[in-house]
């Protein structure tokens, strides 16, 4: 079992973080800019102008923190098996298939399956046992949680939370935010350090809390700052931490299997990628646009640690797109050249029709 399964591991590592948080906001704030910018330097106006941004840059992280916690990462709403084969209910209708209803009346639990969909090698979609239901793309059960999360990302010890679709925006912010801080401490001491040392003629020469913070700072750079800039390019190649980490961690030769329908055949084809392959689904070959799948429509609210951009909702619907709404994931058109040239070149594993196809027409 791992620790991040533990909830009092899930609470400490945070919990430290905040007191560090808290430490290096006193330390920076009193310490070097009271004392030593306004007391001994005579800089008031410079001093009360490092605090005011040191002071808002660290409520806007710890506000961005309790937002990532308490919206949540997302989960998944159930999505029932998909209509591959007649349902076992009864053989019924047409229209009584696609209605939902066996010829006894008795609910059919199967849907019309997406034109696109993650299966295994004989075109059947990926099951969640735990929650028993299918996993929309780029979906993936998390332990930590007990649900399938939707697009994601990983699992942050240093807040305590999984990372998903819901709060990836804030995560995205919260490091931002964190590293601005960082970078503020870090610029402003080092600036009035040699000043501080030639002004002062006892020993320690520096306060100690000044040295501890500054050190603090550069340790965080070094980790919030890769971290960062990581997250920005994943954005822009509309890339997960866990599909990124996944190929790292896998041969190259391991596979992923897509299922797609083609409409002018009315068949569904199974296709084999291997890992290095399975990244370019959903890369749009747009900055701007895999920008905005990740952080939303509106520009303007990308560094606003406000909500979310992704709507909560859990509903149970016989229509694939009506059951995940905003948590649909689209493959990009490139992608789908791909699979029309792959079918052209008859390079795909298998055919078949799924009975669901032929119902929802």
């Amino acid at each position: 079992m791992r620790l991040e399964q533990f909830w009092w591991f899930r609470a400490s590592v945070p919990a430290v973080v905040l007191v560090l948080l808290a430490y290096a906001s006193w330390g920076y704030c009193y310490e070097l800019c009271y004392n030593e910018i306004h007391q001994k330097l005579g800089q008031k106006s410079v001093a009360v102008g490092l605090i005011c941004g040191a002071v808002t840059l660290a409520l806007v992280v710890i506000f961005a923190w309790i937002q990532l916690v308490i919206l949540g990462p997302g989960k998944q709403p159930k999505v029932l098996p998909f209509r591959i084969l007649p349902d076992s209910a009864g053989t019924g209708s047409e229209d009584d298939q696609s209605s939902g209803k066996s010829t006894d009346g008795r609910a059919i639990e199967t849907i019309v399956p997406p034109r696109v969909y993650q299966c295994d090698p004989q075109g059947y979609p990926l099951w969640c046992t735990a929650c028993q239901s299918i996993k929309a793309n780029r979906a993936h059960h998390s332990s930590t949680l007990g649900y399938c999360v939707p697009r994601f990302d990983h699992y942050c010890m240093w807040i305590g939370t999984v990372v998903g679709r819901r709060n990836y925006r804030l995560f995205v912010q919260y490091s931002l935010y964190l590293w601005g801080f960082c970078i503020l401490v870090i610029a402003s001491t080092a600036s009035y350090l040699p000043r501080i040392i030639a002004s002062r003629k006892t020993i320690p020469r520096v306060n100690p809390n000044i040295l501890v913070v500054l050190a603090l700072s550069c340790m965080v750079t070094l980790m919030v700052g890769p971290l960062s800039l990581s997250h920005i390019y994943y954005m822009s190649v509309n890339r997960t931490s866990l599909e990124v980490i996944a190929t790292k961690r896998r041969s190259k030769a391991t596979k992923n299997w897509i299922c797609y329908l083609n409409e002018t055949d009315g068949m569904r084809y199974v296709f084999e990628f291997k890992a290095l392959d399975a990244q370019d689904y959903w890369n749009k070959h747009n900055v701007l646009r895999n920008l905005k799948e990740f952080l939303g429509a509106h520009i303007w609210l990308w560094l606003v640690p406000v909500g979310s951009n992704v709507k909560y909702h859990q509903s149970l619907s016989f229509e694939y797109e009506d059951a995940l709404q905003s948590y649909i994931e689209e493959v990009s058109d490139s992608f789908l050249e791909t699979l029309q040239n792959r079918i052209a070149n008859g390079d795909y594993l298998t055919t078949f029709r799924a009975y669901g196809d032929q119902t929802s027409k």
